[in-house]
């Protein structure tokens, strides 16, 4: 895999980006500590703010944030949204989520629904699999036939894992039509380590068949606290089907590139166009209080 910046950008008025999803040209970014998701311009300026809890452009502190760390497209009934959620890292404040109705023309305004995923985090943080009692949501991935969510691990025993769903019974369990929590297969995958420290997830992606990952290696000992970034990567997961017996998933390590700049944090991307093996892609780095930035990537597998 050969990965190259072909441009950056700094975005001064969005703080702590966590995830980023490219639609029809359009951008849309949240933040892990922000109230709101922005919609850009061509030029990257902010076109609409749309409120997904508290007030416009609101930046709340660690204890008091939703911490919105993954979002993804999704078609339900043919009309476009966008379902973001929380990380899971602290319940109840963080085991949350947002459905975003987008405009048609039909309805030229963003539509939300808050959903309450407590009982589905619980659910996840009791399987021995994903963690020991602690959850770390980074990545969302919503394809036709499958939804993969990533959980990012740590030195406390929480472990890099893509946790798969049947997408028609996830979209029915978001749209709250059915009771119970939608069980995962678990994939634990072993990313390797950058300058020492260990690599884990921070976002996911699918393009065409192609399911695209990040990961960045911070030095933290927990899902809470943040630590020294040593480095990112970016690299690519082998989805595979086996029909014994009912069809059996299995999800591994691929191609794997770190990012050039070794001092930024990844924390997502949106793959947008395929040539042949060539992708480009937009991704979003988070500095922990600096600037965001914004990076036009191209991703030759």
């Amino acid at each position: 895999m050969q990965l190259t910046i072909q441009r950056r950008t700094a975005l001064d008025n969005i703080s702590a980006l966590s995830g980023v999803v490219c639609w029809q040209g359009l951008i849309y970014l949240i933040g892990d500590d922000s109230t709101t998701l922005y919609k850009l311009k061509d030029n990257l300026d902010i076109h609409t703010r749309v409120v997904l809890y508290g007030e416009a452009d609101q930046t709340l502190v660690k204890k008091e944030k939703a911490d919105l760390e993954c979002m993804s497209f999704l078609s339900i009934n043919s009309y476009p949204h966008l379902l973001v959620q929380g990380s899971g890292s602290k319940s109840p404040k963080r085991d949350v989520g947002f459905l975003v109705k987008l405009p048609t023309a039909y309805n030229r305004n963003h539509l939300v629904w808050k959903l309450d995923l407590q009982s589905f985090y619980s659910f996840l943080r009791s399987n021995d699999e994903i963690t020991t009692n602690e959850l770390n949501i980074e990545g969302l991935s919503i394809g036709p036939k499958y939804t993969f969510l990533a959980n990012r691990g740590n030195k406390s025993g929480a472990v890099n894992a893509v946790l798969s769903f049947s997408t028609p019974e996830y979209i029915e369990f978001i749209q709250g039509h059915t009771e119970g929590v939608p069980f995962p297969a678990v994939h634990p995958v072993a990313l390797p380590d950058v300058k020492g420290v260990q690599a884990c997830f921070t976002g996911l992606d699918e393009c065409e068949g192609q399911l695209f990952f990040t990961a960045s290696a911070e030095n933290s000992s927990n899902a809470y606290d943040d630590g020294a970034v040593t480095g990112s990567l970016i690299g690519t997961l082998k989805v595979h089907e086996t029909q014994q017996r009912g069809t059996k998933l299995s999800v591994t390590l691929d191609q794997v590139s770190a990012l050039p700049e070794p001092g930024l944090k990844i924390e997502s991307l949106s793959v947008f166009e395929k040539n042949d093996r060539t992708y480009r892609a937009l991704a979003v780095t988070d500095s922990d209080g600096g600037a965001s930035e914004l990076l036009l990537l191209e991703i030759q597998v």
